[in-house]
Formats: C-alpha cells, sequence, structure tokens
C-alpha cells in the first residue's frame, strides 16, 4: 500500500497561477489524511524552471511547499528533477506515488485520494482528464468537447493529470527531457511494457488555464489553438466568437 505521496509541479513564470495551484493541492493533501484511512506522508515541490518572474517569491510563503531550481527551460526535465528531489531517501519506491500536474492547473479535493485508493487496487498508473478553465470562448470549448472523452476509458494522456507508482517510474527511465510530449512518452512506454496496469479515469478532473499560448511549445495551449482551423481564422473572429489570440 502507498505510505508517501509526492507532488510535483514544474512552474515556468506562473505567479499569477501557483498560488490557486497550491491552494488545490493543499485542500487535496488534507482531503487525503482524512480519508485515505491511514496515514500517508504527502509532500509537494515546486520546480522553478527558469523563473524570471515573482513566482519563487508567491511559493516561498508556503512553508509546506518544497522548491528547487532547474535551468533546463523544458518541463519534461523539469517534472524528473521534481521527482528525484522527492524519492531522494525512500526505501520503498512501491509504496510511493508520484502525483503529477502543472502550476496553472487547480487539481479536484480528491485527487490524492482517489489516486492512493486506485493505486491500492492495484494501478500502476493513473491517467486522469482536464478541463479548461473559465476564459475560452464558447466556440472554442464547443470544439474542445466535441473532441474529449471526460469518463473512464477515456484515452488521453495529460502532465497535469498524471499519476504514476514510484518504483515504476524509475523502471520506465522517468520523464524524458522533453520541451512537451513528456507526458505521452511515459505513457506509451508504461502500456508497451504490457504488465502494467494504467487506470484511465474521469473522475478526477483538473481544471487547467485556458490561454492559447502557453511554455510547452505542443502543450495544452497549443492544443486549444489549433482547435480552428486557418479557415475560420482567416474569417472574423468576433462573427465566430472566437477568443483573440
Amino acid at each position: 500500500m502507498i505510505q508517501t505521496v509526492g507532488v510535483v509541479v514544474p512552474a515556468g513564470n506562473e505567479e499569477g497561477l501557483v498560488g490557486h495551484c497550491l491552494d488545490a493541492i493543499a485542500a487535496a493533501r488534507d482531503h487525503a489524511q482524512r480519508h485515505v484511512g491511514r496515514p500517508v506522508r504527502i509532500r509537494t515541490v515546486v520546480v522553478l524552471d527558469r523563473c524570471v518572474d515573482a513566482t519563487a517569491l508567491a511559493v516561498s510563503a508556503r512553508a509546506d511547499v518544497e522548491t528547487i531550481s532547474s535551468d533546463a527551460g523544458r518541463v519534461g526535465k523539469a517534472r524528473a528533477l521534481g521527482v528525484e528531489h522527492l524519492l531522494a531517501g525512500i526505501d520503498s519506491l512501491a509504496e510511493a506515488w508520484v502525483a503529477n500536474t502543472d502550476a496553472d492547473s487547480r487539481v479536484p479535493a480528491d485527487w490524492i485520494t482517489s489516486m492512493v485508493h486506485e493505486a491500492d487496487r492495484g494501478a500502476h498508473v493513473v491517467l486522469g482528464t482536464v478541463l479548461p478553465a473559465d476564459g475560452l470562448s464558447p466556440f472554442r470549448r464547443r470544439l474542445w468537447r466535441e473532441r474529449h472523452d471526460l469518463e473512464d476509458g477515456h484515452r488521453h494522456v495529460h502532465g497535469a493529470n498524471f499519476g504514476i507508482r514510484a518504483d515504476v517510474y524509475r523502471g520506465l527511465g522517468g520523464w524524458p527531457p522533453l520541451a512537451s510530449g513528456e507526458d505521452v512518452t511515459l505513457a506509451d512506454r508504461a502500456q508497451t511494457a504490457g504488465t502494467l496496469k494504467t487506470v484511465r479515469t474521469g473522475a478526477i478532473p483538473v481544471v487547467t488555464s485556458a490561454r492559447l499560448q502557453g511554455r510547452a511549445p505542443h502543450g495544452f495551449a497549443a492544443y486549444l489553438q489549433s482547435l480552428v482551423c486557418e479557415t475560420f481564422l482567416d474569417t472574423d473572429e468576433q462573427q465566430l466568437g472566437l477568443d483573440s489570440a
């Protein structure tokens, strides 16, 4: 059974959103401490990846959050550094769980609790869904919903809602040091292994930023931007109800 949970949050210039992210993680930690049914140690680390704004200052006021710095400029490398920081000194990796999200995202209150329960039932990897936050135009939101299955068994992979048992993480080689797509790569490795149980759950959706210009070159923001084909973008955006990009 899981005895330790490490929550990893890469942050690249997220001064405006990281506070909401950490508030949500704190609520999820409190929920887990009440509902898991046994003591579980829960730690959170924010990886400050080339931050030149006030992200570090926003995080430093929180005694329950650890920070490390990265100059990689790649979310995959930042995630990997955070995981290794949290796993250092843990004797039994089979009893440790790594819960991953993003600094522009808000996890639900039962996020950690649900991941621990899935791990206790034999899950090696838990892949959750995401929901765009407020601010996305109705047109884009409709296009997004038409392309997304938010139920159990969905096909999606999001680094903002990705859990994995620590020994499995190490056995699969960890997060690849990519600027984007690290989540899909690690999930594919787990699938290819053939002996691992991956749970694709729709029960714990993470709300993530609906901005159209993000940090990862091919991340969620780029995907939201790509939803509208160039034909639509060449027409009057106000007539179509699109965001100003």
